[in-house]
């Protein structure tokens, strides 16, 4: 996939491996297998000289494991990707190092693999609580999206929760530990299974057919098996307790089937709650820190609070944005400041690494220049009417009822009765 643009001779580089080649139950290691690749001895380096040696002929190597929607056809397409900064004239270290880390990496260290889930575990359990939020949006819309639950599964607390069990039965399970993640890299390391993204220019361009055989070559040929990922479609509204004194209280739905298609209006609506009726109500009655709430194009949504003193509360207020929405009344002024802050998060100036991850979005998600216009037109057209007439789409996703809380202890089991399940972080 080339995305070519001027980038003052660096090359990013990124090579990607379908998820899809890996049983849901092994998704797991998929997740780990980001946080262990790179950080442990291969075959011609210890750990600690592989980052030397990475650091000396680039601008760093990294492993994520992300998912993009399918916005034409439905579904999802997860990817664990290789990313890599180089020099052109460096492009062919780019895939060699790539090549040693994905097919020399010595797994079977008990005592460093030992370290490394000790660490993956303590920095899960700070993103969580830092971004209590974003956990709780992505844990309540797992319950019926299918992208959601593979991102909950690999980074998610249902995550956390798997490398909790590693690290607290670890001497009974390393064997398995170690059997996964070479079960993982067996399926997903494949020539057949690997597409290479580069952002670079034409000169940049014209390092890569060589510099590339380097790691295509060294891989052998996949056998082609894919599994699906589902969600469970079993709401399971759950409270996650720490020690926290403040929660993060997310509601979540699907607007898909509602008969109200994904438009660029939402993207205004989005501006509208968040800086009227969810700060007015969270923020500033409230005293939450924080609030938000997204309409994405695969239909999910969401409702979300930031270190927020309620919870109950919160909750009831989610439930009456539909009321809000129907007597939506604002000055012509107000109206065109929501559509500059809604249009501002679309055209944004880019350095070439996010242009070409953008593009990168854009061509795996199957969207063009005309489907990003299609949304700035609708944003730009809409009126008050257009408000309004929303107000049934927020609440078929409200009525839904998939919430999930992470915070307060006490405040979770005052209100024990909102949820399903109840478990300590």
């Amino acid at each position: 996939v080339r995305h070519d643009t001027f980038t003052s001779g660096i090359g990013y580089l990124k090579v990607l491996f379908d998820t899809s080649r890996v049983p849901v139950q092994d998704l797991p290691y998929v997740g780990l297998l980001k946080a262990v690749l790179g950080y442990v001895d291969t075959a011609r380096h210890t750990y600690g000289d592989l980052s030397s040696e990475i650091f000396l002929n680039s601008g760093g190597v990294s492993f994520s494991v992300t998912a993009f929607p399918d916005l034409k056809n439905g579904g999802f397409t997860g990817l664990f990707a290789a990313s890599v900064r180089v020099l052109y004239e460096k492009l062919d270290f780019g895939f060699e190092i790539l090549k040693e880390i994905l097919t020399e990496s010595i797994l079977e260290d008990e005592k460093r693999l030992r370290e490394i889930l000790n660490e993956v575990r303590s920095k899960s359990q700070m993103r969580l609580m830092s971004s209590g939020h974003t956990a709780a949006v992505s844990r309540a819309t797992s319950y019926f999206s299918d992208v959601s639950y593979y991102n909950e599964i690999t980074a998610g607390i249902d995550y956390f929760q798997s490398v909790e069990q590693w690290v607290r039965e670890f001497d009974s399970k390393k064997g398995e530990i170690i059997a996964g993640l070479k079960r993982v890299m067996g399926a997903l390391f494949t020539r057949d299974n690997m597409t290479v993204s580069y952002t670079a220019d034409d000169r940049g361009f014209s390092f890569l057919p060589e510099a590339m055989k380097k790691l295509s070559q060294a891989l052998p040929e996949g056998e082609k098996k894919t599994y699906a990922v589902k969600a469970p479609g079993i709401r399971r509204n759950e409270g996650f307790t720490s020690s926290s004194k403040v929660n993060y209280v997310a509601r979540c739905g699907s607007f898909t089937g509602s008969g109200y298609p994904y438009t660029g209006v939402l993207r205004l609506l989005k501006v509208a709650l968040n800086y009227d009726y969810l700060w007015i109500n969270l923020r500033v009655k409230g005293g939450a820190y924080g609030c938000m709430c997204g309409f994405s194009v695969n239909g999910n949504a969401y409702f979300a609070s930031y270190r927020d003193p309620n919870l109950k509360e919160t909750l009831d207020i989610y439930r009456g944005c539909g009321d809000y929405l129907r007597s939506f009344n604002i000055s012509d002024r107000d109206m065109n400041k929501y559509i500059i802050g809604a249009i501002s998060a679309m055209d944004v100036p880019m350095t070439p690494q996010i242009a070409g991850a953008r593009s990168l979005a854009a061509y795996i998600g199957g969207i063009s220049e005309a489907d990003y216009q299609k949304v700035r037109d609708e944003l730009l057209s809409t009126n008050q009417e257009t408000i309004r007439g929303f107000a049934p789409l927020v609440e078929s996703f409200v009525n839904q009822n998939n919430i999930c809380v992470v915070g307060s202890e006490s405040q979770i089991d005052a209100n024990k009765d909102i949820f399903d399940t109840i478990d300590a972080l």
